[in-house]
């Protein structure tokens, strides 16, 4: 057992099997660890994860330190270096580690796009290789399922397309996934994948959400079922007659491999909700999440804490001091977001957790009715 008291603990996921039981990133090393202690057990050492970030990008994150994630699928944890280059694959049972890695493009603006899919019995982990290349890929064996030849010319183009992914959302039913990415000039798009499409025709089968975004990718988004997700929307320039409405809903109707390259997916609803402040662009950030078991949303946000959210964008619940535990965007490096005392929410055990120095995993369950 290793005492993480005073160390410095990069990352922290809840077990999403195992109620108050927590994977840990410090020291190079992924741990386990349980809620209100510092004892750790060590799982696996990854070394090729960073400290500090050196020669990527336009080298804005050169010497500062890596905001580390982590992604937790039953016995996988997928470590990411958010705007860096490097990931690892472990499986947490036998403990190997298989490392990964992107292309660099632009990676120190476009966070490290991963997600987990079940099919046919499998767990499958799509994980980003390029700026604008994701594969799926055999968590077990390792083998890569997408493997194709892309081709881009001033005549041809094959399995190409100008995309920058950032992160994943994938739907419960692993059948849909979202990026929640960018285009040139830059602006955000966010795209839509059907996950039988994808493994087959990959890139170019996306449909792009059609509404109104900005310099702001990675914002706040999260699937409701099979086939619904919401987004929150940023304040338009030229929204004159004040109608902002926040959370854009989203229906996936048909199978995303579209016919036509110029389809775009519609909002179904737009709802009324204020809970994101929008920041001097008018742009919202932080994280949405959805309470299957209550059927409400929860949002964590820029400086205004956590919010528990009907579907018509009722606040049910506001929890002031539930601040975000890393930065909620691109454009934030360095802000009090990626502070040690900064919150996340495991929505399968329904609880916002954070790491306290000194005492280990603290944790505090969302609030089953009013509390203002």
């Amino acid at each position: 057992m290793t005492d993480l008291s005073g160390r410095h603990v990069r990352a922290a996921a809840a077990d999403d099997v195992t109620p108050h039981s927590y994977f840990v990133f410090a020291d190079g090393r992924l741990l386990r660890v349980a809620t209100g202690s510092t004892r750790a057990a060590s799982i696996a050492e990854v070394p090729n994860i960073r400290e500090t970030g050196h020669g990527t990008g336009d080298g804005r994150l050169e010497g500062r330190h890596l905001e580390v994630r982590l992604y937790v699928h039953g016995p996988w944890v997928c470590v990411t270096e958010r705007f860096g280059t490097n990931a690892a694959l472990i499986n947490t049972v036998d403990r190997t580690v298989r490392e990964l890695s992107r292309a660099d493009y632009h990676s120190d603006v476009s966070s490290y796009s991963v997600g987990f899919l079940e099919r046919d019995g499998r767990t499958l982990l799509i994980a980003q290789t390029g700026w604008n290349r994701l594969d799926v890929f055999d968590a077990a064996t390792g083998a890569n399922l997408t493997e194709r030849e892309v081709l881009v010319s001033d005549t041809e183009q094959k399995n190409y397309v100008d995309y920058f992914h950032s992160l994943l959302h994938v739907s419960p039913d692993s059948r849909h996934f979202l990026s929640n990415g960018w285009v040139w000039s830059p602006v955000d798009v966010v795209r839509v994948f059907s996950t039988e499409a994808f493994l087959t025709g990959f890139e170019p089968t996306g449909v792009s959400v059609s509404t109104a975004f900005g310099y702001n990718w990675d914002r706040p988004c999260t699937f409701v079922d099979d086939r619904t997700f919401v987004l929150a929307l940023d304040e338009e320039d030229d929204d004159t007659d004040g109608d902002y409405r926040q959370l854009a809903f989203f229906q996936i109707t048909d199978p995303t491999s579209a016919d036509r390259a110029d389809r775009w997916l519609e909002p179904r609803e737009l709802v009324d909700c204020d809970v994101f402040a929008r920041n001097e662009h008018g742009e919202v950030k932080g994280e949405l999440h959805y309470d299957s078991a209550s059927g409400r949303l929860v949002a964590l946000t820029d400086g205004n804490g956590a919010h528990v959210l009907s579907l018509r964008g009722e606040v049910v619940a506001h929890l002031p001091d539930i601040d975000l535990a890393s930065p909620p965007s691109h454009g934030d490096f360095g802000s009090t977001f990626s502070s040690s005392g900064g919150w996340s929410y495991a929505p399968r055990h329904r609880v916002f957790h954070r790491w306290a120095d000194g005492s280990g995993i603290e944790e505090r369950p969302l609030p089953e009715q009013g509390h203002r």
